[in-house]
């Protein structure tokens, strides 16, 4: 997948995206670049412990999950996920979703919850991924959720894309996550949350930048990140209830008053507190860089 430019999102990720954006048996969820609809089935696992009758559950995999994906293998393999979960893949389309069709269909549904993955570029040639995230948060009724995970450059460059997307909505987070959240791939990414159908300008609030760089994962042979030592629920419930409350802790979440030309990350804003960096510290990222370097270009060399 690495270079066409996919990149399949963790499974722990995805679940992450149904707390963030607290999806619930009454939502509507879409997702515009489905790949193997991870997100989609996260939600609806999600959606499913807020139900108490098997109508309402029956309701969520046939109304209340849409999906687009363009690759034809990849549809395939989500429509194939959502049926081995109880036949959630009627409302799965296939093709672009810029399609003037689609983008109908889509809206059709009447979705306020999007959560998206979407292609990474690699070249100026190809359309940036806050286009994807831009598209998608068109989609859903105003007031809605929309999630995007993307590069932190989308985050980081000025950009005509993030002065279009603060014109018609609100940028409530930003979360700086793990730099090997999708190892051996070496993007480094952010998740960014917004409200729908709301100019930024009109909210005229702070954003709020979440630190989250490290989820408790390491790195395994022949495993590859796992939660070998099971730190990773309480981190994430702390990474849910901080971000749910909006609360600020010196090192790990801050807000602050953003506009298009800004920065969209947690470091520009947070204050760093040197005392508690040590030798030991240091020699550990130190190593940990180097032995990242060494095993990206044994990686290039079985390439070539």
């Amino acid at each position: 997948g690495k270079g066409l430019g996919i990149v399949l999102t963790p499974k722990h990720v995805t679940e992450l995206f149904a707390l963030i954006a607290n999806v619930t048996k009454d939502d509507i969820v879409v997702d515009t670049c489905a790949g193997t609809a991870g997100f989609l089935i996260s939600a609806m696992m999600q959606m499913a412990k807020t139900a108490t009758t098997q109508a309402e559950i029956e309701t969520i995999k046939k109304q209340r999950l849409v999906g687009v994906e363009q690759r034809s293998g990849m549809y395939a393999l989500a429509a194939s996920n959502m049926i081995l979960r109880g036949d959630g893949k009627a409302n799965l389309y296939q093709g672009s979703c810029f399609d003037t069709a689609i983008t109908k269909a889509i809206k059709g549904h009447l979705p306020n919850i999007g959560l998206i993955n979407p292609p990474y570029a690699k070249s100026k040639e190809d359309l940036s991924e806050l286009r994807f995230v831009h598209h998608m948060l068109d989609t859903l009724r105003k007031g809605g959720t929309g999630v995007a995970i993307v590069p932190v450059t989308c985050a980081t460059a000025p950009s005509g894309e993030k002065r279009s997307i603060m014109e018609k909505h609100t940028l409530e987070a930003v979360m700086s996550m793990p730099p090997e959240v999708f190892a051996p791939v070496g993007v480094v990414t952010c998740i960014m949350v917004f409200t729908t159908g709301i100019p930024h300008e009109t909210s005229n609030k702070k954003t709020w930048f979440g630190y989250w760089r490290d989820d408790g994962f390491v790195k395994v042979k022949n495993l590859g990140r796992i939660d070998r030592d099971g730190t990773w629920p309480a981190i994430r419930d702390r990474w849910i209830e901080t971000w749910r409350n909006r609360e600020v802790h010196p090192g790990e979440c801050v807000t602050a008053m953003v506009g298009p030309d800004d920065e969209w990350v947690a470091e520009a804003y947070m204050e760093t507190d040197y005392s508690t960096l040590t030798p030991e510290a240091f020699e550990k990222v130190l190593l940990d860089y180097a032995l990242f370097t060494l095993g990206h270009g044994e990686v290039l060399e079985e390439e070539e």
